[in-house]
């Protein structure tokens, strides 16, 4: 049997949709296609952190229906957070899905896929454990990896921001046991793997719901004790939680990537009092302060909602002040859509006319700064992990602070670290040419 995925949204859910595949692969011996029309199991992997994602899910779901009308033996699943939001209800507004599945339950696919196969019956598993056993899936066997893995160390988040379904799709927070991650990173390292991204809602609260546990930041040194992992990234951190620990350990830690996704959500206290974020615009901006000047050459990229209710003209140029005096590197903006379950549910009242000018207006300043970042760049010489051709068929890789670059070069070099000096800057990626071999 042959199986496709298709992902919306996050890291985190990436990296479900690899573990979905190491099952399916090593317990069903399937084999992943790259087209739906090719597929007997098709998975959409949801999300419902915005409204415009989960809109594409059901339109995605639409056109998987119309192709089992023409394969009615094909096994048709949705799992992921709109999976954990909706429940059975997909089930009945798709009457031809096959299968729910929720956040803490993909461990079940493999039985669930056997069970389909042999009774035809449909399936909702929506269930929250304490135990999460899906994050525990093993990523060894699944042979796919090669310079960089995810290796997810907690889930779940505790805060509650306003605006934010998360809580209630992917539970409370849960942290992996750190002899856990520490001994698939060693396994992940043995197959090769150079580079790993940690990943988890709030991964400054790593341990604090385990007895006994280390901290993120203990954990982060002891991943850097790995010989053969040369680069270590972690998303997301929360602004309240990130500490003068963290900030020692991106100046004393050479394997730990001099990039740092740091979520602002909205430069004005006021709004950030509403967004329950727990920390206020002149505590956000210490922090980057005190981090740049322990880390001059820091990276630092953000999220930004725009039009969130209350949010004034006053307040939205107070995220533009932030922006410039933090200088991100890039950002990830969207316009406030109310998500279920969150405290502003039913609050919407900034006009739409409104909320998109100033979403142009934000993404135009940072188009602005991230082609300064780059522009910046030209003439000097980078540490890159190839990682293998571009669309132009030029060799790629990423520079320390996550930036794109392309290049001239053989394939032999794939999977090395070497200098790039650059030599062109664009928008969205660098050009470069290859100085030494290391």
């Amino acid at each position: 049997m042959k199986y496709f995925i298709r992902t919306f949204g996050c890291q985190m859910n990436e990296n479900d949709s690899i573990q979905a595949g190491i099952l399916l692969e090593k317990e069903l011996g399937m084999k992943k296609v790259n087209e739906p029309k090719d597929a007997d199991v098709i998975i959409l992997n949801t999300c419902s952190v915005r409204e415009k994602p989960e809109k594409k899910v059901f339109s995605e779901a639409g056109r998987i229906g119309k192709l089992k009308k023409k394969k009615p033996n094909i096994i048709f699943g949705i799992m992921g957070c709109v999976a954990q939001e909706i429940g059975k209800t997909f089930l009945e507004k798709l009457p031809y899905l096959n299968f729910v599945i929720g956040t803490h339950n993909i461990h079940k696919l493999p039985e669930i896929i056997k069970a389909i196969n042999e009774k035809n019956e449909k399936f909702c598993e929506t269930e929250f454990y304490n135990e999460i056993k899906s994050i525990n899936i093993p990523t060894l066997p699944y042979d796919k990896f090669n310079l960089k893995a995810y290796v997810t160390i907690m889930q779940g988040c505790n805060n509650f921001c306003s605006y934010c379904i998360v809580p209630f799709v992917r539970g409370r927070e849960y942290s992996r046991k750190s002899e856990d991650i520490i001994n698939e990173i060693k396994l992940l390292a043995e197959k090769g793997v150079k580079e790993v991204t940690l990943l988890g809602q709030n991964v400054n609260s790593y341990g604090k719901t385990r007895e006994k546990e280390i901290s993120f930041c203990e954990l982060l040194y002891k991943i850097s004790e790995i010989q053969s992992i040369k680069r270590i990234r972690f998303t997301t951190s929360h602004p309240k939680d990130f500490g003068d620990d963290l900030i020692d350990a991106f100046k004393n830690l050479k394997k730990l990537c001099n990039h740092l996704h740091l979520p602002l959500q909205s430069g004005s206290t006021k709004i950030l009092k509403l967004m329950n974020r727990k920390y206020t615009k002149e505590e956000y901006l210490e922090k980057v302060y005190k981090l740049k000047e322990k880390v001059p050459d820091i990276a630092i990229s953000t999220d930004i909602i725009v039009g969130f209710p209350y949010e004034e003209e006053n307040d939205f140029q107070e995220t533009l002040d932030v922006m410039e005096k933090v200088n991100y590197i890039t950002s990830f903006s969207f316009k406030y859509s109310p998500r279920p379950f969150s405290k502003y549910e039913k609050i919407d009242n900034i006009p739409e006319d409104v909320k998109l000018e100033r979403l142009k207006i934000l993404q135009n300043l940072q188009k602005k700064l991230t082609l300064e970042h780059n522009q910046n760049a030209v003439g000097k010489t980078f540490e890159v992990l190839v990682e293998g051709f571009s669309k132009k068929k030029q060799l790629t890789g990423r520079l320390e602070d996550n930036r794109i670059v392309n290049f001239e070069g053989d394939n032999n070099l794939i999977g090395k670290f070497i200098k790039i000096k650059i030599t062109k800057a664009f928008q969205n990626s660098l050009i470069g040419e290859v100085v030494n071999e290391r």
